[in-house]
């Protein structure tokens, strides 16, 4: 038999785990980013949301009754969004991938999409290869980076966040939704969708917001292991004492001994906050769309599968 392609299902959520698992350990120990075996219990929460979330998008890849690659895409407006495609390092090189992007793309026909993005380790060069021939070019380097908590609390000191930005932690955010989603769009061109469902709801992540002169203008999120993000604010100007403010929040989390964030290359703020408070780049990452897009000095990505 050969390779069959069908919808992922509930049931298949510990295999697609163990894929991604397999794929990145794989590639990670082929360009010396191995640290440590990615854990495959329980299931990443993250699955079983997308699954909810958009059942039609998420795509698996059998051969015999196993499951050797998976893809999964959302769309935000028309911006379309490749969160994740991972494939048995067996099985690659056999047009899988190809096939796997194909079906998740063809998911939203019918739906307008002006433009198609992703991001992969920086890397992954036949990914990277493969998304080109989608028209999907690179656009943006992205940095994985990490400090010490202990290390960020003693840079940061006794400053405020600043006279200019009120900083408030909201528990139950559900409420606000569609205001820290105007925001988004105001910011990128697209709202969030679901994502701060996921944040919130699922990861139990914190959430501040930014005022300026009783104006919503901006928000972050942080948690108990220490990843910051993503973070978005109206304008760039505000975006230095946000980052520092949610650092701050952030260095409370006795349970983490380190911090982690993702930034954009060109977010110039990001990369002297980086410097300011100790933290190294472990991670190279690519931003890659149909069309430029963004204003990434006003956002802070969370990760390559949700931004």
């Amino acid at each position: 038999m050969g390779i069959e392609y069908r919808r992922a299902r509930p049931e298949d959520l510990p295999q697609t785990t163990s894929v991604f698992a397999i794929a990145i350990d794989d590639l990670n120990k082929k360009h010396g980013f191995f640290e440590e075996p990615t854990s495959t219990s329980p299931p990443n929460p993250q699955y079983a949301f997308w699954l909810e979330k958009e059942p039609a998008s998420f795509w698996v890849a059998e051969d015999d009754h196993t499951i050797v690659g998976y893809s999964f895409s959302f769309l935000r407006g028309t911006l379309w969004f490749l969160a994740d495609l991972f494939i048995l390092p067996a099985y690659q090189g056999r047009g899988i991938g190809k096939t796997l992007i194909q079906r998740t793309l063809g998911s939203w026909r019918g739906r307008r999409i002006a433009n198609r993005t992703l991001i992969t380790p920086a890397f992954n060069r036949s990914s990277v290869s493969l998304y080109m021939r989608f028209g999907m070019l690179p656009r943006q380097p992205l940095y994985f980076a990490a400090s010490p908590r202990e290390s960020v609390a003693e840079s940061l000191g006794s400053r405020g966040a600043g006279e200019t930005l009120e900083v408030e932690e909201r528990e139950d955010i559900q409420p606000i939704f569609s205001r820290l989603s105007q925001i988004h769009k105001l910011s990128l061109g697209f709202p969030p969708g679901w994502h701060n469902e996921f944040f919130s709801q699922v990861q139990r992540a914190r959430c501040l917001l930014f005022k300026r002169n009783n104006r919503l203008e901006g928000y972050a999120f942080f948690r108990r292991n220490g990843r910051v993000g993503p973070l978005v604010v109206r304008s760039a100007s505000s975006f230095r004492r946000a980052l520092e403010a949610t650092l701050r929040f952030a260095t409370e989390q006795q349970q983490s001994k380190e911090l982690t964030i993702v930034f954009a290359g060109t977010n110039e703020e990001a990369a002297l906050a980086g410097i300011r408070h100790g933290f190294r780049i472990k991670y190279p990452l690519l931003f890659l769309s149909s069309k430029p897009m963004g204003d990434w000095d006003n956002y802070l990505f969370y990760s390559p599968g949700l931004m």
